[in-house]
């Protein structure tokens, strides 16, 4: 897992770890806001959130002088973040010869005991609608 410090995501003041969920990842949106610019690490107060990948990712290799950059396919999540949890949409990518190459994308809400249960992205509408319905 990576990112930093957090960006808050909701309006007052910063609240302490255990009172958010912190998002990691290739974001482009959260609940229809734009965070494309505003790093790879958030904090969310519990609740539904609509979270869209960017359109591109991509590493530096300092190492091997190389790296990749990744359209991402359009892909929705909707999570139900808890107090304390952490959410990360992870890419990897399996850079061949030349131009092309492969990526998959994996999501996981963890905790902090080190348990980790793997999430797909939002596969209709009333996927959607039913996490919005849901209350923590």
């Amino acid at each position: 897992m990576s990112g930093g410090h957090p960006r808050p995501l909701y309006p007052g003041d910063a609240r302490p770890p255990g009172e958010v969920a912190r998002l990691f990842g290739p974001v482009g949106e959260v609940d229809g806001q734009d965070v494309s610019r505003m790093g790879k690490s958030f904090a969310l107060l519990p609740g539904c959130h609509i979270v869209k990948l960017a359109e591109k990712t991509g590493e530096i290799n300092t190492l091997s002088s190389g790296g990749y950059v990744a359209t991402l396919p359009r892909l929705l999540y909707a999570f139900r973040m808890r107090a304390g949890l952490t959410y990360e949409i992870k890419v990897d990518a399996e850079v061949g010869s030349g131009p092309t190459g492969r990526i998959a994308i994996r999501a996981w809400e963890r905790d902090e005991g080190g348990g980790a249960t793997e999430l797909g992205p939002a596969l209709s509408p009333a996927e959607i609608e039913d996490c919005q319905r849901w209350r923590p």
